[in-house]
């Protein structure tokens, strides 16, 4: 027993004598290695917590205007959003938020009012997925340009674009 201990540590001692510069060397391969997947990681999770983010936002701004009693109310608050919009956007500097109050008559969808003054096919379709025909609803477009902090793996700004729709009124009669 005595002997593998002895054993052992003339293998440690061996590698703290070596001065031939081949561990500098192989270290120096390995940190780099591992700084850049560090990089990487960072750059991975922080765009992560940017698409929850904007995913948040969207969704809590659509269940608050669909909270309205009535076209007044979501009126006044795509007058707020629209004044109070670094507020709202203060954790994606930078992003452009569009809101629209739709009506679905049949399997056409109308855009009532708000910042929106059409609403692209993605949203259009989500619209006519969500709503029931003759339900009034709001749909919510969020766009964000991210640049990543780090940028070891990929440098270029990548577009975050996520969008929610809130059921506000079901069944209205149109005269």
């Amino acid at each position: 027993m005595r002997s593998q201990r002895r054993r052992r540590f003339r293998f440690t001692g061996g590698l703290v004598a070596d001065t031939s510069g081949a561990a500098a060397i192989e270290f120096a391969l390995l940190a780099t290695v591992l700084v850049a997947l560090l990089g990487a990681a960072v750059d991975l999770i922080d765009e992560q917590t940017r698409r929850r983010e904007v995913d948040r936002i969207t969704v809590e701004v659509a269940e608050a205007m669909a909270d309205c009693p009535d076209s007044d109310c979501v009126r006044q608050n795509v007058q707020t959003l629209i004044s109070h919009n670094g507020v709202i956007l203060s954790d994606v500097s930078g992003g452009a938020l569009g809101t629209a109050e739709v009506a679905r008559v049949g399997n056409a969808v109308v855009v009532l009012q708000g910042s929106m003054t059409y609403l692209p096919d993605d949203l259009k379709n989500e619209v006519l997925a969500v709503l029931e025909p003759r339900d009034v609803g709001v749909a919510v477009l969020l766009t964000y340009q991210y640049e990543p902090l780090i940028g070891l793996l990929s440098g270029r700004t990548r577009t975050i674009r996520r969008f929610a729709v809130a059921l506000r009124a079901k069944d209205i009669q149109t005269v």
